[in-house]
């Protein structure tokens, strides 16, 4: 894995996380890919070989910037197996990149439901809902992926930055905060958890005067 997107604000590292993580090694519009799938489907042969060999291929040019040579290795190796997870997980950083939430959310909740286990998606979709405002839909998905990878610091992260974002200053938040100080090797996340814990302080404030929920 590795993080795609990083941007930074001057009250949050990595505002919108943009910590999109793509599968190593393994790892057009949403009517579009439907309609491809769907046709792809219809195949009864698969070849997982040549999807994995597309993938790979895939991201070694994100990692050279080349975003559109990526689409066309993703569109290839999904023509080759439809049902291959870490294509449409990869093809969802990609859409982002396009700023193409649409898309990109309805791939990484396909390689969401081909790989039940994964973490991965799960938080990516965190950040295109986070981005797209819809705080809730993205705590939830935030959560799946803690849940999945407790102890993994981008998730943890994730989920207590869209959090705090929202307004929170429960439990929960501090919990997710005092966690992340402790396991993120980050310096600028660590920093910045230990920062919010000390600006909440050691109680959650009275419910009746909790920021109201952001839209």
């Amino acid at each position: 894995m590795m993080c795609l997107f990083k941007t930074t604000c001057s009250s949050l590292p990595a505002m919108l996380g943009m910590a999109v993580l793509i599968f190593l090694g393994s790892c057009a519009s949403t009517n579009q890919s439907a309609e491809r799938d769907s046709t792809v489907a219809k195949d009864p042969h698969r070849d997982s070989d040549l999807a994995r060999k597309q993938t790979d291929q895939a991201t070694a040019l994100i990692d050279q910037g080349k975003w559109t040579e990526a689409e066309t290795s993703l569109h290839q190796a999904l023509d080759a197996d439809v049902m291959y997870g870490p294509a449409h997980n990869n093809l969802g950083t990609v859409y982002l990149h396009q700023n193409n939430l649409y898309s990109a959310a309805w791939e990484f909740q396909y390689a969401a439901k081909l790989m039940p286990y994964s973490p991965q998606p799960r938080s990516n979709l965190g950040l295109v809902l986070e981005q797209a405002g819809k705080l809730d839909e993205a705590i939830d998905s935030y959560e799946q992926a803690v849940k999945i990878e407790p102890d993994n610091p981008q998730f943890v992260g994730n989920d207590a930055r869209a959090r705090i974002r929202r307004g929170d200053r429960d439990q929960k938040v501090r919990e997710l905060l005092a966690k992340l100080s402790l396991i993120d090797t980050r310096p600028d996340w660590a920093q910045w958890a230990r920062e919010r814990l000390v600006l909440l302080g050691s109680t959650p404030a009275p419910s009746s005067t909790q920021p109201q929920e952001q839209p």
